[in-house]
């Protein structure tokens, strides 16, 4: 019975907790701004709270969209953080990790070199588009054919294609036949003359017999089974 009671008290008091912590915010105080936040991680985080004050003008302060951001009739901030340079009148937030004004694009507080803030926008939860060029995270390359650039439907979402190429992550992957190009799961694709596995050619396999068994991140040929670019023994 003492056990029950314990265990139910615990309980209770892990729910208060649970109540009392409102994740990292902005809050806004009479003449000042305050940035909030908690020390840990999402998989251990601490009810310990961090309060920080911040360069911004509460009279004019913003809280936006996404709650890392906001803005003030002199600058933007990424967690309480002051953006130099910033536009407050076009400054945007895109999503939790990017903000954008009509010059600029931010990922945190670090600025996407060449990036264009007019007219950048994502185009998935990994990659983004501007008039130039596509990006993924802060990586900046020039697909072959922007006007087409999307990315496409795999679990790991890491991949894109435009009418002449297709892409792991940044990197273009070097097929032999655009043409025939298909993905098959665990990071692998192929097309009619070879079999890849990312950006990475995969050396040696029989492309014909080649495929990925459904609920498994393994390839296999006739002659066997393959992780990565390697060929390995089959356990099964």
């Amino acid at each position: 019975m003492i056990g029950r009671t314990i265990a139910a008290l615990a309980v209770v008091a892990a729910l208060g907790a649970c109540a009392l912590y409102d994740g990292e915010h902005y809050e806004v105080r009479s003449d000042e701004v305050i940035w909030i936040s908690y020390p840990g991680s999402s998989a251990f985080p601490s009810f310990s709270k961090l309060e920080r004050k911040t360069e911004a003008d509460a009279a004019s302060f913003q809280l936006l969209s996404f709650k890392p951001w906001g803005k003030d009739r002199i600058s933007g901030y990424y967690q309480g953080h002051k953006l130099a340079g910033s536009d407050p009148k076009s400054f945007r937030a895109i999503n939790e990790e990017l903000a954008a004004d009509d010059h600029r694009v931010w990922n945190g507080t670090t600025i996407i070199e060449e990036a264009d803030g007019a007219s950048f926008r994502l185009v998935s939860n990994r990659y983004g588009v501007d008039k130039a060029a596509a990006y993924v995270g802060w990586t900046r390359f020039v697909p072959c054919d922007l006007s087409t650039f999307a990315p496409l439907d795999s679990e790991m979402e890491s991949f894109a294609a435009d009418s002449k190429c297709v892409y792991a992550n940044s990197f273009t992957i070097p097929l032999q036949d655009r043409k025939s190009f298909e993905m098959i799961g665990a990071g692998y694709s192929k097309d009619r003359l070879g079999v890849y596995w990312m950006h990475f050619p995969v050396t040696g396999v029989d492309v014909a017999s080649f495929r990925v068994p459904a609920g498994t991140q393994v390839g296999r040929d006739k002659s066997g089974c393959w992780l990565g670019t390697e060929r390995r023994p089959c356990r099964d």
